[in-house]
């Protein structure tokens, strides 16, 4: 299975991604797996887009096929994760009410390259304390 990675281009990225390290935030670089977009949703679907709808990664089927020296033997549900997604020119992220911190809110900004300049105009971080995103620290 082939996964996007970060470049140093200035693309407009959407994806997923795991917060492993809270301390070192950008150490967790490895952990995001980014998707090529436009500022309006539609995403480069040359790429291995495990989810059904076929324009994103799945979680699971990602983290189940990543190295153990990424995972520590864990489950795809154990650390705090997130999904960011872009439309008309706003990024929305979902993410575990965890990890939505002013730190994780910089990184996922700059590694995904959520600007102007790549036609964002509104960022949206939505803290999702759903089943869906809960993770070892909501024990």
């Amino acid at each position: 299975m082939k996964f996007k990675k970060l470049n140093e281009s200035t693309e407009l990225y959407s994806g997923i991604f795991w917060i492993k390290d809270l301390e070192n935030i950008y150490n967790n670089e490895d952990l995001c797996f980014l998707i090529p977009s436009d500022s309006y949703g539609n995403v480069d679907t040359t790429l291995d887009l495990n989810a059904k709808s076929g324009l994103t990664y799945n979680h699971e089927r990602v983290w189940n096929n990543l190295p153990k020296t990424l995972t520590d033997g864990k489950s795809f549900d154990y650390y705090p994760r997130g999904r960011v997604q872009i439309n008309h020119g706003t990024a929305i992220i979902y993410l575990n009410p965890n990890i939505n911190t002013e730190k994780v809110q910089e990184f996922i900004k700059n590694t995904y390259h959520l600007i102007p300049y790549n036609g964002i105009n509104k960022i949206r971080f939505i803290s999702d304390g759903s089943e869906h995103y809960k993770c070892y620290l909501d024990v």
